[in-house]
């Protein structure tokens, strides 16, 4: 597996809970779990595994908005729709926000990513949220993460 050189090699201080991959969920009683590890549990407290990585910052990555997807589908209920038409376009039947070369048209930037309607983004956006499921597959399909 090949590393990113970018992100340091898990240090002694570091645990499950300093992991990008560590996330508190499941059934009933929620309990610290790692998706790199299929959401197996884990103790916040044990000593960093091997695919350990630091938690990630959104505007350091954009990952969800750049090659990793390649449509937004927005409903068309979404206020999303009647604030901001000219960033959709109707594909069969169905809203898309406009793509930019291989990039969300409302993200800018390059190396520190912003959405520019970050407080009126679509709800589809509002549900991806840092670290899920959905994140990790996105850093990983830009070969962002382990």
């Amino acid at each position: 597996m090949q590393l990113n050189p970018l992100w340091p090699e898990p240090g002694p201080k570091q645990s499950c809970k300093d992991c990008g991959w560590f996330f508190v969920g499941g059934r009933g009683a929620p309990v610290d779990r790692c998706r790199r590890h299929q959401d197996r549990r884990v103790s916040s407290t044990a000593s960093a595994c091997p695919a350990w990585e630091p938690t990630l910052d959104c505007q350091d990555c954009g990952a969800c908005c750049r090659e990793a997807y390649t449509t937004v589908e927005v409903s068309k209920r979404d206020p999303f729709v009647r604030s901001h038409p000219e960033r959709l376009e109707r594909v069969d039947g169905r809203w898309n926000v406009l793509r930019a070369g291989s990039r969300c048209s409302c993200l800018v930037g390059d190396g520190r990513y912003q959405c520019t309607v970050y407080e009126d983004r679509p709800r589809t956006c509002r549900d991806f949220t840092r670290g899920s499921a959905n994140c990790l597959d996105a850093r990983r399909r830009l070969g962002l993460t382990r």
